[in-house]
């Protein structure tokens, strides 16, 4: 058991030390597969086992009707004695997947239809009961008795194989498993791929300071390209020409500019905006330091030939010992912050931690993204673009989009469709997009058991649209900010929602308007004129 034990910690080590030794690109390559293969792989076994669950209580309810309808059609068939017609009915209900037989008794227990034709004639024990029962072999007996008011006319039995079911559900979903089969192997191929440019693109910065760095020992000091650098006069607006920043990249090596902005401004460069900006993560801090390093280390060379050469015609060696130290004490901070950061790399990117950046930087680019592209649509808007179409239709189209999430909720939808409005002229895309907002937002005021209502109408020449939700309501104090810009009242999102409905609806045109009350839900009603070209 010992043994078993170390070889166990032995494996775990040696693992762990071979990611140790990784370079950084290749961790985070390899973080990106195992990340999709976790997803990939959920996602696949969600939508198989949905699908199956969903095809067999579909086949259960199919079953049960199956019985009950058979169950009552047989009726007359059973009065007036016709075994072609039940034999006819028995054979069609034996169609559907899962069924080992059926079989239809006379109120004597005299069976005259059953799915096996040797049985007929044969007689068994009335039960007069509704039942259900499993035996063995996993086929559940059906049991129903065959009535018309108070009269009985005989027993319907039927046997479900579950064998039988599982084989049909087995042979209905094997294209779907092909199918994701397929697709998983592409989108892993694509994952391969865009892991290992995203992994080259992350690691880039990091290969041209290493590039850099090297140069020194061959006495090029060369400044590191930094592609987030930003200039001041972008960040501020500034349109004071005459400063000595004014155009230049890293205003912070200036010394006029890092001299200005102390005595105006009361503020060190590296705890303004523009540096921070240009910086944007540790990569960015560690290839600014390392800037600043090598326009000190210029400086210093160029302030030790000056020197030199003034002192060479006075004493030579003295004047050599000299610069050597003043050379020594201009680099030794800046060769210090190298060594920290370099420290900090080492001691952090590494294993979990680097999963941990990794998905914090994920999750907040995704975040930014999703900001940026909500500020993006509000600030430029596209035009208009009408098309001729079925409002009824735009709406059921929306609909399938959340149908999923509110069933998964519990919530009721309702709807209300006036067939008679006719197609009109207006931007399908734009029109879809306020509607879902406004059902997204619904979604989010209410909860399980509440209403969510969708109405169209036609009033005069106008469509009016009506979404209605029995949630918690809005407070007054903030009715009048809910189509500001930038305005929520969620700890996530822009903000840009309802603001983009109203101007979507203004560019139709239109109108909106909202009615709300604490505890009792919101009704959002939209009025279009109807465009006839």
């Amino acid at each position: 058991m010992k043994i078993l034990q170390y070889l166990k910690s032995s494996v775990i080590k040696n693992f762990l030390i071979s990611i140790q030794k990784l370079s950084i690109r290749w961790k985070i390559f390899f973080s990106f597969l195992i990340l999709f293969l976790v997803i990939m792989l959920s996602i696949n076994l969600l939508i198989l086992n949905y699908q199956k669950k969903s095809l067999r209580n579909q086949i259960d309810i199919n079953i049960s009707l199956i019985l009950e309808n058979l169950s009552k059609d047989v009726i007359d068939n059973l009065i007036f004695f016709d075994p072609l017609a039940i034999d006819e009915k028995i054979s069609s209900a034996m169609n559907n997947p899962g069924m080992e037989y059926i079989m239809l008794t006379d109120k004597n227990g005299r069976i005259i239809g059953h799915s096996d034709k040797s049985l007929l004639g044969s007689i068994i024990n009335l039960d007069y009961n509704r039942w259900k029962k499993t035996d063995n072999d996993k086929i559940l007996h059906i049991n129903l008795p065959v009535v018309s008011g108070d009269s009985f006319f005989g027993i319907l039995r039927a046997g479900i194989s579950e064998n039988k079911i599982s084989n049909y559900i087995y042979e209905s979903t094997k294209n779907l498993r092909n199918y994701i089969y397929i697709l998983s192997s592409l989108s892993f191929v694509l994952t391969v791929f865009l892991s290992f440019m995203v992994s080259k693109t992350l690691i880039k910065p990091l290969q041209a300071l290493k590039n850099k760095m090297a140069n020194i020992g061959t006495n090029k000091l060369e400044l590191c390209e930094n592609p987030t650098n930003v200039l001041c006069k972008d960040i501020f607006g500034c349109e004071e020409k005459d400063c000595p920043a004014y155009g230049k990249e890293r205003c912070w090596f200036i010394k006029e500019a890092k001299e200005n902005c102390k005595k105006f401004y009361n503020t060190n460069c590296k705890d303004c905006s523009v540096y921070k900006i240009s910086c944007g993560d540790e990569i960015g801090y560690l290839i600014e330091t390392f800037n600043e390093m090598i326009v000190k280390l210029k400086e210093s060379l160029q302030e030790l030939d000056r020197t030199t050469k003034e002192k060479l015609r006075l004493e030579k060696s003295s004047a050599m010992a000299e610069m050597a130290m003043i050379v020594a004490h201009e680099i030794k901070n800046p060769l210090n912050s190298i060594k920290a950061s370099t420290s900090y790399l080492k001691s952090n990117f590494q294993g979990e931690v680097l999963r941990e950046f990794l998905s914090i930087i994920d999750k907040e680019t995704e975040r930014l993204n999703e900001l940026i592209t909500s500020f993006l649509s509000y600030a430029r808007p596209v035009p208009i673009k009408y098309e001729k179409g079925d409002i009824n239709q735009i709406l059921k189209d929306v609909i399938k989009l959340v149908k999923n999430e509110i069933i998964e909720e519990k919530k009721i939808l309702q709807t209300d469709f006036d067939l008679t409005i006719p197609e009109f002229y207006f931007d399908h895309h734009q029109l879809k997009q306020a509607v879902l907002n406004l059902l997204v937002n619904a979604l989010d005021a209410t909860n399980e058991g509440d209403i969510i209502g969708i109405k169209t109408e036609k009033i005069n020449s106008k469509i009016k649209i009506t979404i209605k939700d029995s949630g918690t309501g809005i407070p007054e104090k903030i009715m009048v900010k809910i189509f500001e810009p930038f305005f929520t009242t969620k700890t996530t999102g822009s903000g840009l929602g309802l603001a983009c409905v109203e101007r979507i609806i203004k560019d139709h045109e239109g109108t909106i308007n909202v009615k709300s009350k604490i505890g009792e839900g919101t009704e959002f009603a939209i009025e279009l004129p109807i465009k006839e070209s």
